[in-house]
């Protein structure tokens, strides 16, 4: 299992490092089928996606930008709520898999239709406060949002770069705040060495693999992989688990 374990950071900690979503999105739904506790989910993973995230925030630049503002003012109490309330009242007993795929699906669909992308992309920034709370919340309570914060990330900016800097920003933030949560309120029995071990090869991934690709992938095939991406996540959320 370990060596499974090991071989799926790898390859998810790579399209994390071009897309800035990746690890949480597919990790979970894989370790829980594998039969790991939601607790011990978050703690091998969330080390890892902070990583990636942290190079990937450090590359595209330590500014500040609205949206940033934006996901520290709404994005940040939301995690911090569905986080303690999925570990702590609810004891890991929802299942929003349906609701988020369902949602995805739409997304990547209007994606793909000029006129409708760009309704999606004026509704997105007209909302742009409570869509981040609700990925708040929703990422807290299932470690999901991923899909929905490329979204609406994608949703505000066209080009890749600003796209997976801001992507990584959020991701990175809310990882940071479940961390804080989970070793706060829940006993955890992990591994040592893979606990230690993951978070290296997720770097490893990155630097090799994932951020070769992500500067070699032009605009147009960014943004349909993209497209692609969200549809993927959406999908596979439909699997029973």
């Amino acid at each position: 299992m370990q060596v499974d374990l090991c071989a799926l950071v790898l390859v998810l900690a790579a399209i994390q490092s071009v897309f800035g979503v990746g690890l949480l999105v597919f990790g979970t739904p894989m370790l829980l089928l594998i039969g790991f506790p939601f607790p011990v989910v978050l703690a091998y993973l969330l080390p890892c996606s902070l990583v990636i995230s942290t190079f990937q925030i450090v590359h595209g630049g330590l500014t500040l930008e609205p949206i940033r503002q934006k996901l520290l003012t709404f994005t940040a109490p939301a995690v911090l709520c569905g986080t303690f309330l999925i570990l702590v009242v609810l004891k890991h007993k929802v299942d929003v898999r349906l609701i988020v795929g369902t949602m995805l699906v739409i997304t990547a669909g209007l994606r793909l239709l000029r006129p409708a992308r760009h309704k999606m992309h004026s509704f997105v920034r007209a909302k742009l406060s409570p869509l981040l709370i609700l990925l708040g919340l929703l990422h807290g309570i299932s470690n999901l949002g991923g899909g929905v914060l490329t979204f609406v990330v994608g949703s505000v900016y066209e080009d890749k770069h600003n796209v997976r800097k801001h992507i990584a920003f959020g991701y990175g933030l809310m990882a940071l705040l479940q961390m804080l949560v989970l070793f706060l309120t829940t006993p955890v029995r992990v591994s040592p060495s893979l606990w230690l071990g993951l978070p290296l090869l997720s770097a490893l991934s990155y630097a090799l693999v994932g951020r070769w690709l992500f500067e070699m992938a032009g605009e147009s095939v960014y943004q349909w992989s993209l497209t692609a991406l969200i549809g993927v996540f959406g999908i596979l959320l439909f699997i029973p688990g």
